[in-house]
This record gives C-alpha cells, structure tokens and sequence, in this order.
C-alpha cells in the first residue's frame, strides 16, 4: 500500500513538474490571449498580462458554457466582432508570429474572417485569416483556410488545401516568420499540400490598425464569423511543432497565476 502511494505521488510530481514546463514555453512570446471565458459585459480580458483587451462589437455575445474549454465568443454572421482598437500597436513591426485559435462554424462554403488587422476592404492583406470557399491564386482550391499578411516587401499570401471547413470543433494554428512561407496547422496536423504558398517575404508586417476576431477582408458589407470563436492566442514567434500540438490537442494550462499547472481536462470541461 505504501510503494503504491509512493508511486502516485512520484507520478502527481512528474505530472506537475511537465506541466509546468508547458506553462513557461506557451507564456513565451505570447502578446494577445483571450480564453473568453467572460459570462457578461463587453470587454473581452487579455490574459497575457499585456492588457491588451478587446470590446465586443455589434451582436457579439458570450456563450459561457459552449466553448471548447469554458466559454466561448458568440458571433452572429452579421457583422459582429470583438476588437482592439490598439491592436496595431504591437502587430506592426513583427518579424515572426504563430496565430491559436479554436473556431465552431455554423456552416461551410463560406468567406468568413477569423482574424483581421485593419477594418475590411475586400483584399486579404495586413494581418489576417479566414475561410475561403474558393481559392484564387492557384485556381481549383474549394472549403479552405486563407491567409495573408503584407509586410515592408509587400503582400505574402497562403490558400490552404480543400475541403477542410468543417461545422465540428477546430484548431488552427497560423505561423511565419521573415523570409519563410507559411505554415498552418489544422488540428494539430501540417497542411502539408496547400492550394498555394507565396515564397516568403523579408521585413515586418506593416498597416495594421486593429485585431479583429471574427472578420476577415470579404466582411465590409456587414458579415462576420457564423458561429463560435475560443481560445484565440498570438505569439511574437514562431510555435514549435510540439506546442502547436500541445495546443490543439488541450494539454495545457490555463492562466497560471495562483493555479496548479494541469491540464485543460482537469480545470474546465472539455466540450466536443
């Protein structure tokens, strides 16, 4: 009976102890975190310490208990959102990123933005990602993730392979860095046969005016996200594959301030 309370113990140890090194490589780099876990108001809280919290805007609302971990961000189609104003302030001049989001839609087929770096006008530039029913670079893409940035060398741009919208759960994870292509992340697994993939541009990103969550640039005529929006985190580098895992998988922490490291499975109800 004692060599097995010792073993429990010694494994409770490990547990805690490798968990914790989770906390310190996903607090690393990160600029902007929203669990949105609020269950009334407007103000969407940052939990990177950075304070850079967002306002709902339009029909925006919280869904408390619908999330993927916790609560959730509930977007209407119809032109809702939340928004930093100040957003630009610290995407301007990144040389690197990763971009963690979950998002639930309502439905496929659709040109419907995840994030965004200045209010839309129709071109996928700046600073951001969406769903794109069809692809236009490379013609013959359909139902995929696109993305794009524009930096001192100019717009870079990514359509991700088809039919990979989907109306269940999903993580995606965006990254770049300087001189490179982009990589995405669904689900924890490597696009690895993109309808298209720019060369990579040099320099920093640039023009950004805001952070949007839940437009992206085909919703100026008062569109937005059908559905649901959780756990959107933005680095200042790029993820390794394991965090990335990590991530999309829910092996990690919640905001560790006077918090035992765990696992998400431990601290909030996992909702498929």
């Amino acid at each position: 009976m004692r060599n097995q309370l010792l073993l429990s113990l010694f494994t409770l140890v490990l547990a805690v102890l490798f968990c914790s090194m989770a906390i310190a490589s996903l607090q690393n780099g990160l600029i902007v975190y929203y669990p949105f876990d609020e269950a009334g108001g407007k103000t969407a809280s940052d939990k990177s310490r950075n304070n850079n919290d967002a306002t709902l805007v339009g029909n925006a609302s919280w869904e408390p208990e619908g999330g993927k971990f916790g609560g959730a961000l509930k977007l209407d189609g119809a032109g809702s959102s939340a928004e930093d104003a100040d957003g630009g302030d610290y995407i301007n001049g990144l040389d690197a990123f990763t971009v963690s989001v979950w998002v639930k839609s309502d439905s496929v087929g659709h040109d419907r933005g995840i994030f965004h770096g200045i209010d839309p006008g129709g071109g996928d530039i700046i600073f951001t990602l969406r769903y794109d029913a069809a692809s236009w670079a490379t013609a013959g893409g359909t139902n995929l993730v696109k993305g794009a940035i524009t930096t001192t060398a100019g717009v870079q741009t990514y359509e991700g392979k088809s039919n990979v919208q989907t109306t269940e759960w999903q993580h995606l994870a965006f990254t770049w860095r300087s001189g490179e292509k982009f990589v995405l992340y669904i689900d924890g697994e490597l696009d690895d046969n993109p309808t298209h993939n720019d060369d990579g541009k040099e320099g920093e990103i640039s023009g950004a005016s805001k952070f949007l969550i839940g437009k992206g640039a085909k919703d100026g005529g008062g569109t937005s996200w059908p559905g649901l929006i959780d756990e959107v985190r933005l680095y200042d580098r790029v993820l390794g594959e394991k965090e990335i895992e990590s991530l999309a998988s829910g092996v990690l922490p919640v905001e560790p301030t006077g918090k035992l490291a765990a696992t998400w499975a431990d601290l909030k109800q996992k909702r498929d």
